[in-house]
């Protein structure tokens, strides 16, 4: 006799982590690649990502040519340029095709955006007879000649990603280029990356292995040094040159120093010998308060306690706290403040939820952390989607609603005035824990400057779509501009979502009308983890 048990199943990140982890080992190693990981492919004994590597563009040495990035195994013109007489082309600064194919700029003039000039203007920099920023431009990025391979822009004059997400499940990274929403080459990077920073070139990885990896933001290398963190390290925060990363289970907030001065610019990194980072302060928030996330406001560090819904719940429920105004000697504020419960989180009928702080962020001088709402005896949401103002000079606490159509939110980012809110949404697993059955309101919520839902974006599978659509739950997310990236926790997708005025616009997504969802994190089998998704500066 077969049975067939399912159970819903909404947990904290630590735990959340630790399934995802237990699917890769119960689902071992893909039969093909598995020297390199999931999705690369051995080349000139090099691991590459066929699907998004420049100089490997669908097949080993397949190079692609100047102006052109790697689109699922295809050469394509970047964003910013075209085709003009089969090459691909920046109008704004081709001095033979200056805004537009095969108008040429005179001898001795100019092209500076898009136009003919007889000199360059004011802040331009003049390479050959192009006019540009060497601070943005991907094709002349902090010098003249030195273009941006694959998905990357030009970030004050260091070739980069504007967006990277951490592959928990497969221990990778990969970058995206917003906007265009193009995927770069997914890298092997430590064990299990959590979460990503960025401190001047160099990229720091969060790795639930318990260190802090680092690697060349301009290729992602691999840098020497990586200090041990605590149990469970959760979030990463960079405020040069100090580095703060919460740990979940050990709950505790380690401070950091860069001790490496930057030094010549040499294979695309000044911290050749990495940022020699050395634990000089640490924070203990006391057992049981399992410590989620962190937002700065001022010379304060303010904590969600999210507690131990397997044992002490009284312990979390609370913000905690941080003076950082000496990072060497950081002060923990007592009391904590405690997040109401009770009657004013709105219970369902025979719940008994607690708040659950997860994610939080400072926006308009208040903090804002969302409450998953579980009840702890199911682990499943007790109550609505509920958001907690907190007034850090008062400390007074209001409670938001986020409408009927969210459960267990987890993280936010302000967008302009408005603020988002992720839902993960009740998420029904398997008796074995290998496969999302279903997940029961999850998506989008944005709130506008007086805290009023005028939007809500519902996340789901097309009805009928059945096995080929993994459900989708959002873990959690960045903002570039106008559009947020969504990391997925289920199947390793992003979804990117426009918000328009008062309106939330499904860009790349499920439903139809939209482009389909970008793919990375993939993996052969199993669940696949968006650890975190960081937008880069």
């Amino acid at each position: 006799m077969s049975m067939d048990v399912s159970r819903e199943h909404v947990a904290p990140r630590w735990l959340a982590v630790t399934v995802a982890a237990l699917g890769l080992l119960l689902s071992g190693c893909p039969e093909t690649g598995a020297d390199c990981g999931e999705g690369l492919t051995s080349c000139f004994d090099t691991c590459q990502d066929t699907r998004s590597a420049t100089l490997h563009c669908g097949a080993c040495g397949a190079a692609c040519g100047r102006g052109q990035v790697c689109v699922e195994g295809n050469c394509e013109c970047r964003d910013g340029a075209i085709t003009c007489g089969g090459q691909c082309v920046t109008t704004a600064s081709d001095p033979l095709n200056c805004g537009s194919c095969g108008i040429a700029c005179g001898p001795g003039n100019v092209c500076e955006a898009g136009q003919c000039r007889v000199n360059c203007s004011e802040g331009a920099t003049r390479c050959g007879n192009a006019c540009v920023n060497l601070m943005t431009s991907a094709s002349n990025c902090g010098a003249c000649g030195n273009a941006c391979g694959d998905a990357k822009s030009c970030h004050d004059g260091v070739c980069t990603y504007d967006i990277v997400a951490a592959c928990f499940n497969t221990g990778q990274v990969v970058g995206l280029q917003a906007g265009a929403d193009i995927k770069g080459p997914n890298v092997a990077i430590g064990e299990l990356p959590q979460s990503v920073a960025r401190m001047q070139d160099v990229l720091l990885v969060l790795d639930a292995a318990k260190r802090v990896r680092e690697a060349k933001l301009v290729d992602y290398a691999a840098l020497p040094g990586a200090p041990a963190t605590g149990d469970a390290p959760n979030q990463m925060l960079v405020d040069d040159p100090y580095v703060y990363v919460i740990n979940s289970l050990s709950n505790t907030l380690l401070v950091f120093r860069r001790q490496a001065e930057p030094g010549t610019l040499t294979d695309g990194t000044r911290f050749p010998q990495g940022l020699q980072l050395q634990p000089v302060a640490s924070v203990d928030f006391g057992a049981n308060t399992n410590p989620f996330a962190m937002a700065k406001l001022g010379t304060d560090l303010w904590v969600s306690l999210y507690g131990n819904l397997g044992g002490d719940t009284s312990a979390g429920g609370k913000v905690a706290r941080v003076n950082l105004a000496n990072p060497l000697e950081p002060a923990l504020s007592i009391p904590f403040i405690q997040l109401p419960t009770g009657e004013e989180l709105r219970p369902f009928p025979g719940s008994s939820p607690i708040p659950s702080p997860s994610g939080i962020v400072a926006h308009g001088g208040k903090l804002y952390t969302a409450l998953n709402n579980l009840d702890p005896n199911v682990f499943s949401p007790g109550g609505p989607g509920l958001v907690a103002r907190i007034d850090p000079q008062s400390r007074e606490v209001r409670y938001l609603s986020l409408g009927d159509d969210c459960l267990n939110p987890g993280w936010l980012a302000p967008v302009g005035d408005k603020l988002l809110v992720s839902c993960s949404g009740r998420v029904v697993y398997d008796g074995t824990f290998t496969r999302v059955v279903a997940v029961e309101k999850g998506g989008l919520v944005l709130l506008d400057a007086q805290d009023a839902v005028v939007a809500t974006y519902p996340l789901a599978c097309p009805e009928g779509s059945g096995d080929t659509c993994p459900p989708p739950s959002i873990s959690r997310f960045t903002v570039v501009g106008n559009r947020a990236y969504l990391g997925d926790s289920t199947a390793g997708r992003v979804f990117v979502v426009e918000v328009s005025g008062n309106q939330l616009i499904e860009r790349r997504g499920l439903g139809t009308g939209s482009q389909p969802p970008i793919l990375a994190c993939q993996r052969s089998s199993g669940f696949s983890l968006v650890g975190d998704i960081v937008a880069i500066p």
